[in-house]
């Protein structure tokens, strides 16, 4: 595992392989990075529940398990809020174009699946969608979100 980043730079960067077993030295670099930043623990947590939501979606849905991918984690320090970036060479999806699950209908009435995105939805104050170099084989999906301190 890579050491944490500097927080004075006020930037994190860290490529991590696409596998769920993965994840957990991302949370822990990343929520060093966070505390010694000082962005509060509340906000560090939600912060960790939308990342571990979207980058087990890239793993599973987006690179369909396959270990050889990789995906790119950025992020950022600004004005109250800690923007995070995960930039992954699976095949383009933009997960904002997804319809928001109808939560009032009975669950034998819901299709399946989307409530993760629901929930993303939800703990972000800000979520974008881009899709980088489209039609070339370096086609990458940048999905970005923001997390403001409580």
């Amino acid at each position: 595992m890579p050491p944490a980043p500097d927080p004075s730079t006020a930037t994190f960067r860290q490529t991590t392989p696409s596998r769920i077993s993965a994840l957990e030295g991302l949370v822990r670099t990343l929520s060093d990075w966070c505390a010694a930043g000082g962005v509060p623990a509340a906000t560090v947590s939600r912060l960790v529940l939308v990342l571990d939501e979207l980058f087990t979606n890239i793993v599973i849905h987006g690179y369909r398990n396959d270990p050889q991918g990789d995906i790119l984690v950025e992020a950022a320090l600004r004005d109250g809020a800690v923007d995070v970036t995960l930039t992954d060479h699976a095949p383009p999806f933009n997960p904002l174009t997804v319809p928001a699950t109808d939560t009032t209908l009975p669950l034998e009435a819901r299709s399946l699946g989307g409530l993760g995105l629901l929930f993303v939805r939800n703990k972000s104050d800000e979520l974008s969608y881009q899709l980088e170099h489209p039609d070339t084989p370096a086609a990458a999906n940048r999905l970005r979100f923001t997390v403001r301190f409580d």
